[in-house]
């Protein structure tokens, strides 16, 4: 009797390591394929701003951009503008300190 009672407690903590062992691997399959999954999502968004910058210097160049993007691009154009401005005020309160 008492030997089945330690072959039974041993067959459980035999599946129970078997089953944490899969769940273990499982999620470290699920882990990989996050990060895979992560890598991909930030490549799409670098390409994406590769795109933009493109259309971008495209219109600054030559002027020519389809309609429904020009509204962006002068925006763009306006904060450049700005930019620059406050890159000036900047180094003038460089020269008074």
């Amino acid at each position: 009797m008492n030997k089945d009672i330690f072959d039974n407690i041993g067959r459980t903590i035999s599946d129970a390591a078997e089953t944490v062992g899969r769940k273990t691997g499982e999620l470290a399959e699920m882990a990989r394929l996050k990060n895979q999954v992560y890598g991909l999502e930030r490549a799409i968004k670098k390409d994406f701003t590769d795109l933009g910058k493109m259309i971008y210097e495209r219109y600054a160049g030559q002027g020519i951009i389809d309609q429904d993007l020009l509204p962006i691009c002068e925006e763009i154009a306006q904060k450049e503008i700005l930019i620059d401005q406050y890159k000036g005020e900047i180094d003038g309160l460089k020269n008074e300190i």
